[in-house]
C-alpha cells in the first residue's frame, strides 16, 4: 500500500545480474537472511521459495512479538496489505471464465452508481481499469477514506468520486486502492456474494489454504500469529513495539488478507505454473495471460503495471511481483512463470529487509548469486533515515516560542467540512480543543496542542502516523474559516484536505 514500498520493490528487485539457470545452493540463505533481519532491525520474517510446484525452502527468523519468545516459522500468519490485489485480480478473473463478466465491460453495467469527477470516463471505465492503476487519480488518493473508516465501501466510492483526477484517464500511473474496493463490489454485484465470501469459496478453499482468512476477526480462532510493529509516530530513533490489528473492512479488495508461507506457497505455486493447479486449470489460459500482461507502461526498472501484478523484465525473464505495506507490516512476493518459480518474503515491521532477501532469492536463480542486496540497500536506508532525522529536527527550529493564538479554544469550537472527506468536529474537552474524525475516530482523536502563532500539534491516536500540524486561517473579520492539516505522510493524503467552517 505505501509509495515507500512501491519504489523500493522497483528499485531492489531489479538489482543484481539475472544471466543464469542455476539450481543455486541454498545452504547458505538461512545464515544471509538472519544476518539480514538484524542489520534491517526485522522484528519477525517468514521466507518461502516455490520451484516447480512445491515449498522448497520455508524457514521463520525473529519473533512474533518482540514482548514474547514465540518464533516465527513457516505457519506463522501475516497481514499481507495489497498483495491481496492478486487475490481480487483473480476472483474477478474466475467470473470472467465463468462467462459472468467481460474485462472489456464498463464499470456502470455491473455498477450502476459508479462514477467519477468526468462523465465521459464514468461512462467508459472498463472493469480491467479498475485493477490495473489507470483511472485517472493519483497514487493514494482517496485512502484517507478508507484508513481506520466505519464508512461502507458505498460511501467510500461515493465520496471519492467528488476528487479531481490527477491524470488523464489511461495516460500515467496512479496506484488506486479505490478502485480495488470498486471492483470488491463489482464482484458482488455479479455474483451475489461478498468479495470476502467469493475468494474463500473460490479460491482459498480450492487450493486448500486452511490458514489464510479474509477477516481481521477470524484471526482469534488461530495461534502463531504475528503482530504488526511500528515505531511511535515514525521515529527512527524509537523502538518497535507491537500494535493490535486495524480492522480494514472498508478495504476489502484492495487488503483484507491474512496469510502464511505455507498457503501462499500454494498460492503462488498455481501463478509460477501458468494458471495450473494439480495439473488442472484453475483460470483459463486466456484470463492468465490477460492478468498478468502489461495494461500501462510504466518506465524504469518496471515494465508495467497488470491486473492486480506488476510487471519486471530481468535479463529477458518475466517476473510478476506484487508487495504489501500496512502499519506494521510490509511483504513482499515474486513469481517467474517461466522457470516455475516464486519467492514469498512476510515481515512483521517497517524495514525493507523483504525486498532484499526476494533480490537476493531471484539472483540465486536467475543470475550468478553473487549480488548482495543487503548491502546496497542499507547505506541508502541510513541517509533517508538521516533525512528524515533532519526534517523533524528542522520542524523543531522553525518554532516560533513565545507566540500565542489570536483566539481561544472555544473559538475553534466547530464543525468542519471537506468535499471529498466529509465533516470532521472540533470540540472543547476540558479547556482543550480536541479534533475528531468522526468516522476514524479511534485513530483520529486527539488535542490540539498550541504549537505557535495559530498553528496547533494535532496529538491524534494512531500509533503509526506522525502528528499533525493545524493551520487555522481566518476571514476579514478574524473569525475562524477553516484549516488545513500538514502532516507529514506518503501513504495519506491530509495536505487534500481543504477543512471549511460549517
Amino acid at each position: 500500500m505505501k509509495l515507500r514500498v512501491i519504489s523500493l520493490c522497483a528499485i531492489l528487485l531489479g538489482a543484481g545480474t539475472y544471466a543464469q539457470n542455476n539450481t543455486p545452493d541454498l545452504s547458505t540463505l538461512d545464515a544471509y537472511i538472519a544476518d539480514a533481519i538484524q542489520k534491517f532491525d526485522q522484528p519477525g520474517l517468514a521466507v518461502g521459495i516455490v520451484k516447480d510446484g512445491a515449498l522448497l525452502y520455508s524457514n521463520g527468523f525473529g519473533k512474533l512479538d518482540l514482548a514474547k519468545p514465540e518464533p516465527v516459522d513457516a505457519n506463522s500468519i501475516f497481514f499481507i496489505a495489497s498483495m491481496s490485489k492478486a487475490f481480487t485480480a483473480c476472483a474477478v478473473g474466475l467470473l470472467v471464465d465463468d462467462g459472468k463478466v467481460d474485462w472489456n465491460d464498463p464499470v456502470v453495467k455491473h455498477l450502476p452508481w459508479f462514477s467519477t469527477p468526468d462523465a465521459y470516463v464514468t461512462e467508459h471505465m472498463m472493469v480491467k481499469d479498475l485493477l490495473c492503476h489507470r483511472s485517472g487519480w493519483g497514487t493514494f488518493d482517496g485512502d484517507l477514506l478508507w484508513y481506520g473508516t466505519d464508512l461502507s465501501q458505498r460511501e467510500i466510492l461515493d465520496r471519492h468520486s467528488k476528487e479531481p483526477f490527477s491524470f488523464a484517464f489511461r495516460d500515467e500511473f496512479g496506484y488506486s486502492n479505490l478502485m480495488f474496493i470498486a471492483a470488491a463490489q463489482l464482484i458482488e454485484s455479479v455474483c451475489g456474494k461478498t468479495w470476502d465470501q467469493f475468494v474463500t469459496e473460490r479460491i482459498l478453499q480450492p487450493l486448500d489454504m486452511k490458514r489464510t482468512t479474509v477477516e481481521t476477526s477470524d484471526l482469534s480462532k488461530f495461534d502463531n500469529v504475528a503482530l504488526p510493529h511500528v515505531r511511535k509516530g515514525q521515529d527512527s530513533t524509537a523502538p518497535q513495539k507491537s500494535m493490535p490489528y486495524q480492522a480494514l473492512q472498508g478495504a476489502d479488495g484492495a487488503c483484507g488478507i491474512n496469510s502464511c508461507i505455507t498457503d501462499l506457497a500454494r498460492w503462488d505455486a498455481m501463478w509460477a505454473n501458468e494458471g495450473k493447479h494439480n495439473g488442472a486449470p484453475f483460470l483459463s489460459e486466456e484470463t492468465f495471460n490477460m492478468i498478468t500482461s502489461t495494461q500501462l507502461a510504466m518506465g524504469g526498472r518496471r515494465d508495467g503495471a497488470a491486473l492486480g501484478w506488476f510487471v519486471e523484465y530481468q535479463d529477458n525473464e518475466k517476473v510478476i511481483t506484487h508487495s504489501g505495506g500496512m502499519p506494521g507490516f510490509i511483504l513482499n512476493h515474486a513469481v517467474v512463470p517461466d522457470k516455475d518459480l516464486a519467492v514469498i518474503c512476510l515481515g512483521n515491521g517497517e524495514s525493507y529487509s523483504v525486498f532484499a532477501i526476494t533480490a537476493k532469492i531471484l539472483n540465486m536463480y536467475l543470475g550468478d548469486g553473487t549480488a548482495d542486496p543487503v548491502a546496497a540497500m542499507i547505506p541508502r536506508l541510513a541517509i533517508r533515515n538521516e533525512r528524515e532525522v533532519k526534517r523533524v529536527a528542522d520542524r523543531l527550529t522553525a518554532r516560533v516560542k513565545g507566540t500565542k493564538p489570536t483566539v481561544s479554544n472555544n473559538k475553534l469550537a466547530g464543525t468542519y467540512t471537506d468535499k471529498v472527506y466529509g465533516s470532521v468536529a472540533i470540540t472543547e474537552v476540558a479547556g482543550n480543543a480536541v479534533l475528531t474524525f468522526p468516522h476514524a475516530k479511534e485513530l483520529f482523536t486527539g488535542t490540539l496542542e498550541h504549537w505557535h502563532y495559530d498553528t496547533y500539534r494535532w496529538n491524534h491516536a494512531d500509533p503509526f502516523l506522525e502528528p499533525g500540524y493545524i493551520i487555522f486561517n481566518f476571514d476579514a473579520d478574524h473569525n475562524v474559516k477553516g484549516f488545513k492539516i500538514d502532516l507529514n505522510s506518503p501513504d495519506f493524503h491530509f495536505y487534500k484536505l481543504d477543512l471549511l467552517r460549517e
